[in-house]
């Protein structure tokens, strides 16, 4: 038991830090409404934002499964721990409900859990509702390990965004002056703009759009955070491979039409080795969206990805006899 809580929370630090969380989300749920069956909580759900976090404030919660239908798979899913022979693939089993795992709190969690116990109790005797009970108790630490890492960073990300914003409001003799600051700042942390930060920005920007009424003050703040995410999409491309920035850069059109033509263009251009490039990572980022079940990724997403990707399936195989 000791080794598969130790797996758990390895697992749930290197999940939070990846671009997993791209697929969850945006709002959180706080560790301490991940509770014991014994314990009783109110699910709270943490709306992203730069600035500081009140705890009085809350979001709509996103519309969960029925009672029964949370029931019938949170049963199934701590089943299918009891049955994993390795501990290792534990955490994968976990990481494929999270979404699951992070509506379990409040009275309905308490209750879908103590009556999975009981049953299990009444069916199989004492010792294998003791068992179920540590299947339960692992889901309950992982999930605990993965807010308490995602808040964390969180945290980090809103940090930092103040830090750009008062960079760039600050008094300086020019805007000049202004623009050598932020681009020290952009310097000093450049391995904390990351993905994450990125997915944060945006989330901000999204927040701001969907306001009901669009003011002055809002509408300048949605203009600068536009210029922080294009600085940030700058640094980070600068990180990436050329076809890596490229297909970034064809997701980013409206039009299929556009999109594809901008593609053709471009593979008539480089040629196939370029077109092998972009394959690898169009492949590489499907399989990523089948793999991550913990909350759906932008269906829009993997529909344009989807469609490049057979773009360039059809263009390597029409040319592959040519070479």
């Amino acid at each position: 038991m000791k080794q598969i809580c130790t797996i758990l929370k390895m697992f749930a630090l290197v999940l939070s830090l990846s671009g997993t969380n791209a697929f969850l989300p945006l709002q959180t749920t706080r560790s301490s409404d991940i509770q014991h069956p014994i314990r009783q909580s109110q699910p709270w759900y943490l709306a992203a934002r730069y600035g500081p976090v009140s705890d009085d404030e809350f979001v709509e919660v996103p519309k969960e499964d029925s009672f029964a239908q949370k029931k019938e798979r949170y049963r199934i899913l701590l089943d299918s721990i009891l049955a994993v022979r390795d501990p290792q693939h534990v955490p994968s089993l976990l990481a494929k409900d999270m979404d699951l795992l992070l509506t379990m709190t409040g009275n309905d969690g308490s209750r879908i859990a103590q009556d999975i116990v009981d049953e299990t109790r009444s069916q199989g005797g004492d010792e294998m509702a003791s068992k179920m009970e540590e299947a339960i108790d692992l889901t309950l630490t992982f999930a605990e390990n993965f807010v308490n890492q995602a808040s964390k960073i969180d945290k980090h990300n809103k940090e930092l965004l103040g830090k750009i914003l008062r960079t760039m409001s600050a008094k300086e003799p020019s805007s000049r002056k202004r623009e050598e600051s932020l681009d020290d700042l952009f310097s000093k942390e450049r391995d904390n703009l990351t993905a994450g930060f990125l997915r944060h920005v945006e989330g901000e920007c999204e927040r701001i759009a969907a306001a009901p009424q669009m003011t002055k003050e809002s509408a300048r703040l949605l203009e600068t955070l536009r210029i922080i995410q294009a600085r940030v999409v700058e640094e980070l491309g600068d990180d990436l491979g050329e076809a890596a920035q490229v297909l970034g850069q064809l997701i980013g059109y409206e039009s299929s039409a556009e999109r594809l033509a901008v593609l053709e263009a471009g593979l008539t251009v480089r040629g196939m080795s370029f077109a092998r490039e972009l394959k690898e990572l169009t492949a590489e980022a499907l399989d990523g969206f089948q793999r991550v079940t913990a909350a759906k990724p932008d269906p829009e997403l993997v529909e344009i990805v989807q469609e490049i990707d057979r773009n360039l399936l059809s263009y390597l195989e029409d040319n592959s006899k040519f070479e």
